[in-house]
């Protein structure tokens, strides 16, 4: 359905969020210093001759360095390395940001990650300043790939994680063969996420029924952990899995809406928590009321007995997450 926005930066954040993305590492050396800063804003130009373009916030050091003619490295991330994006997206000072990862670090370059997907090293050749950015285009000299792993993907201010990916791969493959249906057997955390979207769909569009403004996935799961008692940004990040700057805009959003206060942390004044507005009183009475009313009608659907048990079962401590150990090697 099509609808029109009455704020074209709100639209088009929107239409953004809703893109899989790749997640990249930018880095740079200069005057003795290295600079790393996470990036989606990224592309190809040319294969003739090789060239992409980099888009970079001119108040972040690593603008500085290139723009004083400083060679730039596009490291892709893997799967496996969202602390280094977490890290480099503003989750640490810059000087930690080298501590965790496989950095080749030395003179003559940007520093290098071993074990990204791809490590592209560009020489910029035009830098192109367009309000809060610049549109940094480089020639590719050189290029180390690794075939081996598999990237890491953003999206609705979220990352991919691993095992989603693993299971909306399998769903894919499900449905290209033609075997969609075989995958609610012996997959229970399938089923766990089609129920989790199950109830997140029933509980916008009666939102949305009442007037509300809509609510993104991420920012529903962000007042579920607010409700919860996480309420400090760098803990709301590391359990949405969005990077600090990431949970930063989300949650700026959420104050432009009146929906939370962002407060001192009273244990640390270095530290910032979240807490609902006093104005989001009747948002989380309304949210609260829908997901009674979701329960009471599945209880209906499904039977009462049968809801009650199904929660005693995921309420109960499953205890740490199993380490399964690699397949043994064919012999």
């Amino acid at each position: 359905m099509m609808f029109p926005s009455q704020n074209c930066a709100e639209g088009l954040r929107g239409a953004l969020r809703s893109l899989v993305r790749p997640v990249a590492v930018v880095t740079a050396a200069h005057a003795g210093r290295n600079h790393a800063m996470a990036a989606t804003a990224f592309c190809e130009v040319s294969m003739d001759p090789p060239s992409m373009l980099v888009c970079i916030n001119r108040l972040n050091a690593t603008h500085l360095a290139v723009s004083e003619g400083a060679d730039v490295c596009l490291n892709l991330l893997a799967e496996d390395q969202r602390e280094i994006s977490r890290r480099c997206g503003g989750g640490v000072v810059p000087e930690e940001r080298f501590e965790v990862g496989d950095w080749v670090l030395g003179p003559g370059g940007p520093p290098r990650l071993a074990d990204a997907c791809a490590s592209i090293l560009l020489r910029p050749g035009r830098i192109v300043d367009h309000a809060t950015h610049a549109v940094v285009i480089g020639e590719v000299v050189d290029v180390a790939l690794r075939d081996d792993r598999r990237p890491l993907g953003f999206h609705d201010g979220a990352y991919l994680f691993p095992l989603a990916g693993a299971a909306l791969n399998l769903v894919a493959q499900s449905a290209l063969l033609g075997e969609a249906g075989s995958m609610t057997d012996g997959f229970l955390m399938l089923d766990v996420m089609r129920a989790f979207y199950w109830f997140d769909e029933g509980l916008q569009s009666a939102l949305r029924a009442r007037g509300w403004e809509a609510v993104s996935r991420s920012q529903s799961m962000a007042f579920a952990n607010i409700a919860l008692g996480v309420r400090r940004p760098i803990d709301l990040a590391r359990n949405l899995g969005i990077t600090r700057q990431g949970v930063s805009k989300m949650l700026q959003e959420m104050v432009d809406r009146e929906w939370i206060v962002i407060e001192p942390d009273p244990t640390d004044g270095r530290a910032s928590v979240v807490a609902f507005s006093d104005k989001s009183q009747q948002l989380r009475a309304d949210a609260l009321e829908i997901l009674s009313r979701i329960d009471q009608e599945l209880g209906e659907r499904l039977g009462r007995k049968t809801v009650d048990a199904l929660r005693a079962t995921l309420g109960r401590d499953w205890g740490p997450p199993p380490e399964i150990s690699a397949l043994p090697s064919a012999q």
